[in-house]
């Protein structure tokens, strides 16, 4: 009897992974550490064990393999123009609010302008930045930011939309300012192997949440189920005091 009872409840269980929305959904990230990134094959990050932790506390389970990793310029064009896709992660601005459904956030993002120190710029106001180039991702939060703040689109360089070459070109003096989110600039600074002490914030935006975006198309029914997802498994106690979030930013060197 105990070993039916037993079978049942697996099949229950299976069949309630089987018919969850989010498994039908299709997942697309970047390169953007320690947010999101492969190392040795493996995709890894906040982001990335925050939304396995989830879908798994409500019983919608995916594999870790069968989230896409894309250049962010085509995973944002991808996202207003497919249906049933979660692109993350992606910062809440203002001008996107209505674009995306959104759930989360995961973490709290910080878009700065980032100088080589002896270049001894200083930026007092936005109105500044109109005086210096600057290197951006395309539809990143970082080139939102600087063109709402006044930048002259003549003096943005996208280097290819790639965060390692962008950090590469300030590094070697191609343009003056990197504007991007300051722990991944830090963390690409030294995985190219350049002193992070030779650069410089020298100027913060306004803090910004990240989140999972999601399709228009998603049901909001749907959408409801990832933010219970991400509730649950976020605020998770564990047996060390902490949440499983807090000890997931630790895993990854942040606070």
């Amino acid at each position: 009897m105990l070993y039916r009872l037993f079978t049942i409840s697996l099949l229950l269980t299976a069949l309630s992974a089987l018919s969850c929305p989010l498994q039908k959904l299709t997942y697309i990230t970047e390169d953007y550490p320690p947010h999101n990134y492969r190392e040795d094959g493996i995709l890894k990050g906040v982001s990335v064990d925050l939304l396995l932790e989830a879908l798994k506390a409500i019983n919608c389970p995916i594999e870790r393999a069968s989230i896409k990793v894309l250049p962010w310029t085509r995973g944002y064009t991808m996202i207003q123009s497919q249906p049933d896709i979660v692109l993350f992660g992606t910062s809440r601005l203002k001008e996107r609010e209505k674009l995306f459904k959104w759930a989360g956030p995961y973490i709290i993002s910080r878009i700065s302008l980032i100088a080589k120190k002896d270049s001894n710029i200083k930026i007092l106001n936005p109105n500044d930045l109109k005086n210096y180039t600057i290197g951006v991702v395309k539809d990143d939060a970082g080139e939102k930011q600087v063109r709402k703040a006044g930048a002259r689109l003549v003096n943005l360089k996208y280097g290819n939309n790639h965060p390692e070459t962008l950090a590469s070109m300030l590094a070697l003096g191609r343009f003056d300012l990197w504007a991007y989110e300051v722990n991944v600039a830090k963390w690409m600074f030294t995985k190219l192997g350049y002193n992070i002490n030779k650069f410089e914030v020298v100027y913060s935006f306004q803090s910004i949440p990240a989140y999972y975006a999601l399709s228009k198309n998603v049901p909001d029914t749907t959408v409801a189920l990832l933010q219970k997802g991400i509730d649950k498994a976020a605020n998770t106690q564990l047996s060390s005091g902490h949440t499983l979030l807090d000890e997931i930013y630790s895993r990854y060197g942040l606070k």
